[in-house]
């Protein structure tokens, strides 16, 4: 079975860098401050002159991988496991309900929203599961 990252065309790095927007964009939904990812510090310092987007702070970080804190390294492997769940669970949601929606600045999250009666319960399930995980939580 092909993953909705063949299926669009979207490479792999691309694709989870769509699902990190997806998760925090659900997750972290109105003007609630996002909590600093774990590799915030080696962002600022290796990286802090890269626009965001296109895979280009995934390949600094990858470049200086071995400079990275434990808690970077850790924080990343936690990400991308958490979002191979994100995908098996939403994917198809994705191509059923936001399939015409062109990635980026939180436009596959929003469409998710409002078609949030549609979207599976798995997905809902897997994304709450990730917003508890990252310490965040929804404003009522």
């Amino acid at each position: 079975m092909r993953t909705i990252a063949s299926k669009t065309g979207l490479g792999r790095l691309k694709y989870v860098a769509l699902l990190i927007v997806l998760a925090s964009a659900w997750a972290n939904p109105g003007n609630a401050a996002p909590h600093p990812l774990p590799c915030s510090d080696e962002i600022a310092k290796y990286c802090k002159n890269l626009r965001i987007g296109g895979g280009r702070i995934q390949n600094c970080l990858k470049e200086h991988k071995a400079q990275l804190s434990p808690a970077c390294q850790s924080g990343l492997e936690a990400s991308l496991a958490r979002h191979r769940e994100i995908q098996a669970a939403c994917g198809a949601d994705v191509e059923r309900l936001c399939k015409d929606v062109r990635p980026g600045k939180g436009r596959v999250a929003n469409c998710l929203k409002e078609h949030h009666r549609q979207v599976s319960s798995a997905c809902k399930d897997v994304l709450a599961a990730a917003r508890k995980a990252g310490g965040r939580s929804k404003p009522h």
